[in-house]
């Protein structure tokens, strides 16, 4: 009797999650933004014009085949869950290095705990990073990933 109730809890036991026998379910955290990035590299997206958190998604514009898009990419997998055309805005120069490299700079460089935000604006790759729970606010050289400006963003 007794090897039959062990044998009943075992299959039990087996049946759940490993989640709830610790006593949470696993999570899935975001992907880091240069994760992201170089998938989309990857997959011929680039140049990119921004890169930011919108619900949860990753909100992209970026050109594919010398076309602008508007990607919404899953946080999690990396997936692209949906894309439409959109009107091309501003792009790095011909010369720039890649996104996924300029943000890797950034990561190898710095102390800053995580990139929230990139976009290119004018002439430089404004790039919102957090340290210290402090919000700050890079330019960042597009060709040569150089920090140009470091300010507290408020």
């Amino acid at each position: 009797m007794k090897s039959l109730m062990l044998y009943a809890i075992a299959s039990l036991a087996a049946l759940l999650p490993v989640g709830h026998v610790i006593g949470q379910t696993a999570t899935r955290q975001p992907k880091p933004i240069v994760e992201i990035v170089k998938g989309l590299e990857a997959d011929g997206y680039g140049p990119f014009n921004e890169v930011s958190m919108d619900h949860q998604n990753w909100e992209v514009e970026a050109i594919k085949d010398r076309v602008s898009y508007e990607l919404t990419v899953d946080a999690k997998t990396g997936e692209v869950l949906g894309q439409h055309r959109d009107d091309p805005d501003t792009q790095p120069p011909a010369n720039a290095m890649p996104l996924s490299k300029v943000l890797q700079k950034i990561i190898e460089n710095t102390a800053y705990d995580e990139i929230d935000e990139v976009s290119f604006e004018r002439r430089y790759w404004e790039v919102e990073v957090y340290q210290d729970l402090q919000q700050h606010e890079l330019h960042v050289d597009p060709v040569t990933a150089r920090i140009v400006s470091d300010r507290l963003d408020d």
